[in-house]
């Protein structure tokens, strides 16, 4: 669908990272995005035994080399509940024009689901917003 927005980027499968400490599930792409991977990704977070829902999530696609999402993945998605709880923030890094489209998107269809849901362009803006999240200190 999309193709070449990243071509220098290194292939590296989609890549999932739980930081207790840091009260964080961080995901990126260095590669393609389809409906598949979406969806097991998902179950790759519920099924990490350090998953926990009071954690904020940031999914960055800095890296992403070509993105295949049907209208009717992003919808399904956001019809379901979230992993987490209301009160986290969910942050999607999309730098690229056509990822931060897609972002947007997704986040008009989750705007009751996941209302915690911002669209950055950078990782800087998405570290700016973890920290309004936990608050002071």
């Amino acid at each position: 669908m999309w193709h070449d927005i990243h071509p220098t980027a290194p292939f590296v499968p989609f890549e999932l990272k739980i930081e207790p400490q840091r009260m964080s599930v961080s995901s990126g792409s260095h590669s393609d995005i389809t409906d598949a991977e979406v969806a097991g990704h998902r179950a790759a977070i519920f099924s990490d035994p350090d998953f926990n829902p009071a954690f904020n999530e940031v999914v960055d696609f800095t890296f992403v080399t070509d993105v295949d999402l049907s209208e009717s993945t992003l919808a399904a998605l956001a019809q379901n509940p979230s992993l987490f709880h209301d009160s986290v923030f969910h942050i999607v890094v999309a730098p690229a024009d056509v990822l931060f489209q897609i972002a947007s998107k997704y986040k008009a269809f989750a705007r009751i689901s996941r209302p915690n849901l911002f669209v950055v362009r950078t990782r800087d803006e998405a570290y700016q917003l973890l920290s309004t999240a936990r608050g002071p200190g």
